[in-house]
């Protein structure tokens, strides 16, 4: 592939010399690319896409957690969701509250997608069209 703007690759787990990514990881979003070089193959991801959540999202979705005490986002993540991988999701979806800040202070109440949603959100993203390497 030439440049980042060639054909869609493959999503990791499409890949088989490469190891397997939990369904809700970041990493699984985007799909991987492949460089050929000097008779090895290299993959990469596209750096320049990004998430956006729109803002017309289903409120049914979403629920408030108050964070006691200043928490990193991996930990509010695992508090909320029995894994520290979704604190991208908390990031974004509270871009207006955390800014540039990957923890909380205590007191604060940030918005997250309730468990039993998170699946639907997930694929939603996978199957989501994309516009100038922007995910909605």
């Amino acid at each position: 592939m030439s440049g980042l703007t060639g054909k869609l690759g493959k999503y990791q787990n499409e890949v088989p010399s490469l190891s397997s990514v939990d369904f809700g990881r970041y990493e699984n979003i985007f799909k991987v690319y492949t460089e050929p070089t000097d008779g090895k193959q290299f993959y990469f991801y596209n750096i320049l896409n990004k998430i956006e959540f729109p803002q017309n999202l289903d409120s049914d979705f979403f629920d408030l957690h108050t964070v006691h005490g200043r928490l990193p986002l991996t930990t509010v993540s695992h508090q909320l969701y029995n894994t520290m991988h979704n604190w991208w999701i908390l990031y974004l979806i509270n871009l207006d509250v955390l800014r540039n800040k990957f923890y909380v202070d205590g007191g604060i109440q940030l918005k997250f997608i309730k468990p039993p949603y998170l699946g639907v959100i997930f694929r939603e993203m996978t199957n989501s069209t994309v516009f100038g390497n922007r995910h909605f």
